[in-house]
């Protein structure tokens, strides 16, 4: 019985930390995505200053 409750909780734990890994993964990579996008949509301030 008490291997079964080590074995039960230690499945728990490894879920919890692929379900962390790809919340993180989540979170990380959007970020990178919207700086790129942030950083290709800048105009450059002579051009957009042009007369």
């Amino acid at each position: 019985m008490n291997n079964q409750q080590h074995d039960d909780s230690k499945k728990v734990k490894n879920i919890a930390a692929v379900l962390y890994l790809l919340v993180l993964a989540f979170l990380v990579g959007g970020s990178y995505l919207h700086q790129q996008s942030a950083d290709s949509a800048q105009v450059p301030a002579t051009t957009a200053a042009q007369p």
